[in-house]
């Protein structure tokens, strides 16, 4: 993992102060995702210049009625322009049009507003006030319209040049006409370039400022690529209930071994090894990779935790890590047994054509009683198990059992409470246990039924 984060620091690498990504892929990349974050102030800043020139128009008919035939209509035609250019902001496929259409409608209202008051609104106006608004006009554009729409800086130069240089044409000719003496139109020229200048330079800004948060958000998605593939990992070698206790945060509940009163089930196909003795090696990681997979799904399906794998055998928890009442750890036990009986012929019979001559079977044993569950080991490596003799002895009711048969313990057998269809089966010698155990074939549980075939 740290040298796939390297890999996407290299990738995230800049050139050209910043204002360009070194990878070809990162920087289509990055353009995509500008789009989509820019979609909202691209909204924004056309809807909300809508009420500007609308205010505008107002001024003009206060001001100079007169001009109102003209300026009405190219004001009234701007404002349902921006509207559309709002609505193509939903659109999909006109999104990455946006751009460069704001920067074309910012640079064109500024020649709008130079148009009406040099041409249209000019009788009552100071060739003074007009000079000094049409400079407010390449403010407004240059800071409000590229930074709200965060146009790139070529792209923005491109949209407002043509109105500086349109601005730039007026002050000379008012100049020229004697309407401004050198002094007022050579600061109000400065003013203008100052004005494209700086709002060039905002632009810059703004543009290594969304290319530092676009790397930022890149490195967060593979921080959470990263972890989600840790998660995986974890969950592949770790039983799954344990797992995510340690992905919540809680692995002290998993850590220190408790005692408690669990239903632990041993399971394993008989005859395996013989049989795995007159098939290829291949067929034999197949076999056993299917039975596992079905068999661990029907564990933690019933709500048990899969803890141990060994060869063709396992054991399975019922009531750990998470607390669950003795009877119904006991009744996920029994069904889950029930169910991965009733599995077996469907995994036969998909063997059978990997030239497996016959159909294999698994044995059965489940115990109920107080272990010590935790996890178990050394530093480096930790086992989450229980530990104790009731352990020992549902391997014993396993190795006991006829193939195809569950067994189950007296101590099961009670905690059913009568829910479960058992056979008396005698008693059997445990290693460790003092006197013989009852035993019992399980049938069936109430409200299980035979899948049908």
């Amino acid at each position: 993992m740290d040298s796939g984060h390297q890999s996407e620091r290299s990738r995230l690498k800049a050139r050209r102060f910043g204002l360009r990504f070194i990878d070809p892929a990162t920087e289509a990349e990055y353009h995509r995702w500008r789009i989509a974050t820019a979609m909202p102030f691209a909204q924004m800043g056309f809807l909300g210049s809508a009420p500007s020139w609308a205010a505008f128009l107002i001024a003009v008919w206060w001001l100079n009625p007169a001009s109102l035939p003209v300026a009405g209509p190219a004001i009234g035609g701007w404002v349902l322009l921006l509207l559309v250019l709002t609505a193509l902001t939903i659109w999909p496929r006109a999104q990455p049009l946006i751009a460069p259409l704001a920067a074309f409608a910012n640079g064109l209202a500024g020649l709008l507003v130079a148009w009406l008051l040099y041409e249209v609104t000019t009788e009552p106006q100071p060739v003074l006030a007009r000079a000094g608004v049409m400079t407010g006009g390449v403010l407004v554009v240059m800071y409000f319209g590229f930074a709200i729409f965060r146009i790139p800086p070529l792209m923005a130069m491109a949209g407002v040049t043509p109105y500086l240089g349109f601005s730039l044409l007026y002050l000379y000719a008012d100049a020229q006409a004697g309407q401004l003496d050198i002094v007022a139109a050579g600061a109000l020229g400065a003013i203008l370039v100052i004005a494209y200048a700086g709002g060039v330079f905002v632009c810059v800004v703004i543009e290594g400022v969304t290319r530092r948060s676009f790397v930022k958000d890149q490195i967060i998605r593979l921080q959470q690529r990263q972890l989600s593939l840790t998660r995986d990992i974890i969950r592949r070698y770790v039983p799954q209930a344990v797992a995510e206790l340690i992905i919540q945060g809680d692995a002290a509940r998993v850590e220190a071994p408790i005692r408690r009163r669990v239903t632990i089930l041993f399971c394993d196909i008989v005859g395996f090894t013989a049989i795995a003795d007159t098939v290829e090696p291949e067929v034999t990681t197949q076999v056993l990779s299917d039975y596992l997979r079905a068999m661990a799904e029907l564990v933690e399906a019933h709500g048990g935790t899969l803890n141990e794998f060994a060869g063709d055998g396992f054991m399975a928890l019922f009531g750990a890590p998470e607390e669950v009442v003795d009877s119904e750890q006991v009744r996920r036990s029994l069904v889950a047994a029930l169910a991965m009986q009733a599995r077996m012929p469907e995994l036969s019979t998909g063997w059978h054509a990997l030239g497996l001559d016959r159909p294999l079977t698994v044995r059965i044993g489940i115990n109920t009683g107080m272990v010590s569950v935790g996890s178990y080991g050394s530093p480096g490596r930790m086992t989450y198990t229980a530990v104790g003799l009731v352990t020992n002895v549902a391997h014993r009711l396993q190795e006991a059992a006829e193939p195809g048969e569950v067994l189950i313990s007296e101590a099961t057998h009670r905690l059913s409470r009568g829910r479960a269809e058992c056979a008396p089966r005698g008693f059997i010698d445990c290693k460790g246990v003092q006197a013989p155990v009852r035993v019992h074939l399980l049938h069936g549980v109430e409200g299980w039924k035979q899948p049908a075939p």
